[in-house]
């Protein structure tokens, strides 16, 4: 089986486009007609029904039978001398029970008075409108209908009609409409997290700058693993609050100079399960929430809180504990100085495979060897 493509405003515009040039193609037929390019001919049906029969050109009619758009010819008094197949379709109706009924009985009530107005004498040229028809079944159809005068000598006040049904359209432009509402709403969340970073920030000013780091080191290992942007969107994201749950521990502990106690180390950890029940009832197209509560496992399940192991723990979290390992070592701490780069690099290659994961570890080690990383001022 075929797996359906997302649907995208791209892919949208692209078949209301086609949708369009159908559309086009089959006044056009309708246009010839009126003309004399396609000769038009009444004749009696089987049962004793004026039909609208085109002769003289084998194009023009395959055409007008063979169209994905409906096709039908009506009088003034609104009796159908011809439908298309397809028309008869949308009404879910056979075709011998169109012919030779009246249009407005195929048009929804709320849609009467426009059809009217198409055929008034005012409406000059081709008129297009778009109205509801109501099939067998009482459903409502949704079409953009375009009327045409036909002169033609055996029927002096007919009207051509192409009808497109709307309804796919009227559901791809739902999904659009709904699609910029789901990017709105991305956006405002995003917008909050960068928000919660900030805070975060001013409130411990010695690690300042730590969440940002940690998201650009983490993006570039998640891109260096070849990891879908949008996951590599996320990690970014995650990264730029994991350590949000700090807001909970008090001010003079996370600035204090010097060795912390085990009481305060303790506190410290606390962070990853606050930041966790603090995020997780925000519903985010990321497993931000889990992702901040697991950036302090480990493979081994030394880490913390919830001591898993790994492949428990999710991958974004193996990326951000490989980041954030890194640049708290190689930046300066309140209670001691910045350890280097050096030094950074050295930790997490004596635990891969232990505590970090392997492939994260590669691909970390990997990008400043070949200097194509660099922590930004």
């Amino acid at each position: 089986m075929t797996a359906k493509l997302p649907i995208t405003e791209i892919s949208l515009l692209a078949l209301n486009a086609q949708l369009r040039e159908r559309l086009d193609q089959a006044e056009e037929t309708l246009r010839s007609i009126g003309a004399g390019e396609a000769d038009a001919l009444v004749v009696a049906g089987a049962q004793g029904e004026r039909l609208l029969t085109l002769q003289g050109s084998d194009v023009y009619r395959t055409l007008i039978e063979e169209m994905s758009e409906g096709a039908l010819t009506v009088t003034a008094a609104g009796l159908i001398l011809y439908s298309n197949r397809h028309f008869a379709a949308m009404l879910k109706s056979p075709l011998e029970k169109v012919i030779g009924s009246k249009i407005w009985d195929w048009i929804a009530p709320a849609s009467q008075a426009v059809w009217h107005t198409l055929l008034s004498a005012s409406a000059a040229g081709n008129r297009r409108q778009q109205l509801a028809l109501l099939a067998s079944d009482g459903s409502a159809v949704p079409v953009h209908l375009s009327v045409t005068t036909l002169k033609l000598p055996p029927l002096p006040d007919a009207f051509g009609l192409v009808a497109t049904d709307l309804t796919e359209q009227q559901r791809t432009d739902a999904l659009a409409a709904q699609l910029r509402q789901t990017e709105m709403l991305r956006r405002g969340l995003e917008e909050c997290i960068k928000a919660i970073a900030d805070t975060v920030e001013m409130r411990d000013p010695y690690t300042a700058g730590h969440q940002r780091r940690v998201g650009q080191l983490a993006v570039a290992i998640a891109q260096a693993m070849h990891l879908p942007p949008d996951t590599s969107h996320g990690i970014e994201l995650a990264a730029g609050i994991h350590d949000l749950g700090k807001i909970s521990i008090p001010v003079d502990i996370l600035v204090k100079p010097g060795k912390l106690s085990e009481i305060e180390i303790m506190l410290i950890r606390t962070h990853a399960q606050a930041g966790f029940e603090i995020l997780k009832d925000i519903q985010f197209p990321w497993p931000i929430a889990s992702m901040v509560h697991q950036h302090h496992e480990r493979l081994d399940g030394s880490g913390y809180p919830l001591g898993l192991k790994s492949d428990q723990i999710l991958l974004e979290s193996r990326v951000l504990a490989v980041a954030d390992t890194v640049e708290a070592i190689s930046s300066h701490r309140p209670y001691r100085a910045a350890l280097g780069l050096e030094v950074a690099l050295a930790e997490i290659a004596r635990g891969r495979e232990t505590l970090y994961d392997a492939a994260v570890v590669d691909a970390c080690l990997g990008l400043f060897a070949e200097k194509r990383f660099a922590f930004s001022a």
